[in-house]
């Protein structure tokens, strides 16, 4: 089970964001799924939060009282072959290892490499060398060190800015968010460094025995050693190693997700939407349709919304 459907999140969560509300976890039936949902004042299911990607339905759960629609959950798992199978319009891809299904961490190499997805030769190279340039590599699994931490959060802020998202992290409470959660045993840190020199790191997710990768960040002027993708090759590895029931890539249509993912859970709405969304979504529709037909305002109103959202 994910993280985003404890109550330890849920509760940390609402505790940071909605700190003068009345709060409340309740369990819903949604079209035939049970999901634990935080609930504020009387009546108002949270919908969305920061970090918050999805709930994934309880297993053998059931639920309560009937909610009519949530935007965003697991509607069907599928297995994946190594190509992106284009999820339906409103529907988003979250891949995943289930390692349940690999005889062993050798077998699950032989698959990622007739995916022709495999870089160990390139990986091998680039490993000796940042040990020539820097020093002996050292990679922990859960890094005690705060400036671990602090290096994540600064390398993922710069990340946010330069692709025009918005700084996630520019918010106090939204660090705080995984302060907590680390705190609470619910985050795992991990580093990867050379010599003295820290280069890559990650605050996954953890939930007896699901591990998400979350937050992945690297020292951008090290960039010519592809720190971030040696940091996810010894962090998969060691998840194997430690037992873990999966290894959760979380929402994405990144292609190396679907390289290593056995299978992915696709991401959608559950029931059906108030009439107010229904409309809204309708309007949208109808202006993508009719700006389409005129490329450059279609291109000016694309660099607006990308603006705003920054």
């Amino acid at each position: 089970m994910n993280l985003f459907s404890t109550e330890l999140f849920l509760e940390t969560a609402g505790e940071l964001f909605y700190p003068s509300r009345r709060r409340r976890i309740e369990t819903f039936d949604v079209q035939g799924r049970a999901l634990k949902l935080l609930v504020l004042d009387r009546d108002e299911v949270v919908q969305s939060m920061p970090f918050y990607d999805f709930p994934q339905p309880l297993e053998g759960g059931r639920g309560g009282r009937s909610l009519p629609y949530f935007p965003r959950s697991v509607v069907r798992t599928v297995p994946v072959s190594g190509e992106r199978v284009p999820e339906p319009e409103g529907h988003q891809p979250s891949p995943y290892i289930d390692w349940s299904t690999q005889a062993d961490f050798a077998a699950f190499e032989a698959m990622v490499e007739a995916r022709g997805g495999t870089r160990s030769n390139d990986s091998k190279r680039q490993r000796r060398r940042i040990e020539k340039d820097l020093g002996p590599i050292s990679f922990v699994y859960d890094d005690p060190r705060p400036e671990v931490f602090d290096a994540c959060v600064k390398w993922k802020s710069g990340q946010y800015l330069a692709t025009g998202v918005g700084d996630m992290f520019a918010k106090a409470e939204n660090v705080e968010l995984f302060r907590r959660l680390k705190a609470k045993g619910a985050l795992v840190v991990t580093s990867f460094s050379a010599g003295s020199t820290l280069m890559a790191t990650h605050l996954g997710g953890w939930n007896q025995g699901w591990f998400g990768w979350w937050i992945p960040a690297y020292d951008p002027s090290l960039n010519k050693y592809s720190p971030g993708r040696l940091l996810l090759e010894d962090l998969i590895r060691e998840s194997h190693a430690r037992k873990h029931t999966e290894f959760d890539f979380l929402i994405g249509d990144e292609k190396y997700k679907f390289t290593y993912a056995t299978h992915n859970r696709v991401v959608g709405p559950l029931g059906t939407p108030p009439l107010r969304d229904r409309l809204v979504k309708e309007a949208k529709k109808r202006a993508k349709a009719l700006l389409s037909k005129y490329p450059q305002a279609y291109a000016l109103a694309r660099s607006v919304r990308k603006r705003l959202r920054a």
